[in-house]
């Protein structure tokens, strides 16, 4: 391939690149109240719900790569007590093929 096809195909790249970041590729961020949790023990959760400000309910399943940070992780105890308070929390996420998968919750 010449340089001028492989610097064209390069910036094609690029562009692609940019296009599919911008149009939502990237990680995004919700706040909103946690209604509900499922946990499969007493230190892992598998799914939560929030009640987002703008009145949507998501499900969002949680990420392999998911912080394991105590503060800002996905622990059923830590999660039901924001519950409980109706606390406003943000939820760090990405989607993947139409899944919501959180990466790391927040206290608002």
């Amino acid at each position: 391939m010449s340089p001028a096809k492989l610097t064209r195909l390069a910036v094609l790249l690029a562009a692609l690149a940019f296009v599919a970041f911008a149009c939502g590729g990237g990680d995004r961020s919700e706040s909103g109240v946690i209604l509900d949790v499922t946990g499969s023990s007493l230190t892992q959760v598998e799914s939560f719900t929030l009640l987002a400000d703008d009145g949507e309910v998501l499900t969002f399943e949680i990420a392999p790569d998911a912080s394991k940070d105590v503060a800002e992780g996905f622990f059923p105890g830590h999660m039901r007590g924001h519950a409980l308070a109706a606390e406003n929390v943000t939820v760090f996420f990405r989607e993947e093929d139409g899944v919501l998968l959180a990466l790391r919750l927040e206290h608002d």
